[in-house]
């Protein structure tokens, strides 16, 4: 079921960013009345097409991007009474806007999902510390257990993901503003002085990073479902079954079972439960899913029991809207960051993703509800958005930095210039992809 979701999440994902970033080519090439021969879907081997006007529509094989092909005398010969209609006849600033409109559209799509997400309403937990580590950066900055984070340089962070997104997004050169509201309910603000680049090796996670953990509500490790066929139902857990111990090591909470069940191999594990008042001792197997051990259970949530911890950051459509135009600045300012720390060296290319990685997370986010799924969109479409911007040729970036050159000399670039600069764009391409592919098969193994 697990590759079943990531298989179809990715074609939703990717049929979705596709067909919107060449329907913005095909947008705007009508308005100016080029001929569309094929929008295109894919590439590869024709699965279904249609005809609507003078446009054939296509769905293809490979579903790893798409393309609109305009009518143009540099690929084939055109009638005189059409030529007026040829992609190359418009002027360089149609042209700019015609190839523009792709990764724009993309942009936009993205802003509307996240519209969507502010208006619908996201769910988080209060960024609470529960440990600050000796002589780390929130130690060197007094915080102290049980301090809520409210805002960095006045951006407020109701959420623990609001913190992330904010502190990621900030100025870290410059000393960081924290306001924060300690368990005494006094309010007090602090300077975080921050040294190295989280940026460079964000995999060590925000926390250890700053040297604290945040503070989560702690549940009892009690079941309340167990999955059909899965792990714990072959190993007779039940609903409303409380672990006591796993191999002989106390549970206190449910936190505590997951990381005992996370860290152990995939072998026997001795289980100590009570069930209506008696305690058995049950043996489980994990099964690896992906990476990760599963047992196939889920925890009761008593009634209000997160009502203290959680927060609902929700907008009118308005503001949800300024917000959605807000993040999708934030995020790509953030990408351009990211692509530039990998450019000079000061960020791992471990972090490039290839469509195994993306299909993956497609596939978790949409387990998990709606709104992460259209979350994992916005921020896929913005990487497309923005990669497709990026000065490479072959990719829309390289032909608007063409058209911007020949705006500035007033004439096109040569048709030698233009074949050379594609031979290394086809260099580049393959290259990153060979690095993605690469990533994805590590991640895999």
């Amino acid at each position: 079921m697990g590759f079943l979701t990531a298989l179809l999440s990715f074609a939703v994902t990717i049929g979705i960013l596709v067909t919107i970033h060449e329907y913005g080519h095909y947008w705007v090439a009508k308005k100016f009345n080029v001929k569309i021969l094929r929008f295109s879907v894919g590439f590869g081997k024709v699965i279904k097409s249609f005809k609507r006007g003078e446009t054939e529509f296509t769905l293809c094989a490979i579903p790893l991007g798409g393309y609109v092909k305009m009518l143009d005398e540099g690929e084939a010969q055109v009638a005189d009474k059409e030529k007026h209609r040829a992609f190359n006849r418009q002027s360089v600033y149609k042209r700019f806007a015609i190839v523009a409109a792709g990764p724009i559209s993309n942009f936009m799509l993205a802003i509307i999902l996240y519209a969507v997400i502010f208006i619908i309403g996201v769910n988080g937990i209060k960024p609470v510390v529960d440990s600050v580590t000796k002589s780390g950066f929130f130690a060197q900055a007094g915080l102290q257990a049980g301090d809520e984070l409210l805002s960095i340089n006045n951006n407020p962070t109701p959420s623990i993901s609001e913190f992330s997104n904010q502190f990621i997004q900030a100025d870290e050169a410059q000393p960081l503003t924290l306001q924060v509201r300690s368990k005494h309910a006094n309010l007090k603000t602090t300077t975080l002085n921050l040294t190295g680049d989280f940026l460079a090796n964000p995999e060590q996670g925000l926390d250890q990073y700053l040297g604290f953990k945040f503070a989560m509500p702690k549940l009892s490790a009690t079941i309340e479902t167990v999955m059909p066929g899965s792990a714990a139902s072959k190993a007779g857990l039940q609903p409303n079954d409380k672990v006591l111990s796993v191999d002989d090591q106390v549970i206190n909470s449910w936190q505590e079972f997951v990381v005992q069940i996370q860290a152990k191999p995939i072998r026997p594990i001795k289980l100590l439960i009570k069930r209506n008042n008696t305690t058995l001792t049950l043996t489980l197997i994990p099964e690896l899913v992906g990476d990760t051990p599963k047992v196939g259970v889920s925890v009761a949530i008593p009634k209000d029991h997160l009502k203290d911890w959680q927060v609902l950051i929700k907008k009118q459509p308005i503001d949800a809207f300024v917000s959605a135009g807000e993040k999708v600045y934030q995020l790509t300012l953030l990408n351009l960051k990211m692509i530039k720390k990998m450019i000079i060296g000061e960020a791992s290319i471990d972090q490039i993703s290839g469509p195994v990685s993306i299909a993956s997370y497609a596939g978790k986010s949409a387990e998990v509800g709606l709104v992460p799924f259209l979350s994992f969109l916005a921020l896929i479409s913005i990487g497309l958005g923005l990669l497709n911007l990026l000065p490479i040729p072959l990719l829309d970036g390289g032909h608007l930095f063409f058209y911007v050159v020949e705006i500035i000399k007033g004439s096109p670039v040569s048709e030698w210039v233009q074949q050379t600069f594609a031979k290394l764009g086809l260099f580049v391409i393959l290259s990153l992809t060979f690095v993605a592919l690469y990533n994805d098969l590590i991640r895999l193994l």
